[in-house]
């Protein structure tokens, strides 16, 4: 009885296309899509970066504060708080672009990158430089 059933099984398909051979679309009909898949990976390529930079950083913030390059807690705080500033402006970003309007969004954000950039070129203790980071990232991230 086993023998009479016959089931054809391809690994990894559904056979839905094979079905329905009008729904098959390729790579460059759904625009947005591709459009989607292309800022996500920009944003992923961005977060990465910001974190080499701030790691980068630290190298020199260690030589300008004594008590950070004896401190390793201190070292991963300033890196953490840069990663938990841009969560926090991942998850406002959307409600400001759609309050405050996509360029106005982006004109505050950059007012505020520069500011914040400016306050931890001058900040005179590690500590400042903690908060201002994470408000820096946090208010730049939703570019």
């Amino acid at each position: 009885m086993m023998a009479d059933m016959c089931v054809s099984i391809k690994a990894g398909s559904s056979d839905y296309l094979e079905k329905h051979p009008e729904r098959r679309r390729s790579f460059s009909q759904n625009f947005y899509i591709v459009g989607v898949t292309f800022a996500a990976g920009i944003g992923g390529l961005l977060f990465g970066y910001d974190t080499g930079v701030i790691s980068g950083a630290l190298l020199y913030i260690k030589d300008d504060f004594e008590v950070v390059k004896n401190s390793s807690f201190l070292q991963e705080l300033i890196v953490a708080m840069a990663l938990v500033g841009a969560i926090f402006g991942a998850a406002l970003g959307g409600y400001i672009n759609d309050s405050l309007g996509r360029k106005a969004a982006t004109i505050v954000a950059d007012i505020c990158f520069t500011v914040g950039s400016l306050l931890i070129a001058v900040a005179p203790n590690p500590t400042l430089i903690i908060v201002r980071c994470r408000f820096r990232f946090c208010y730049c991230s939703y570019e």
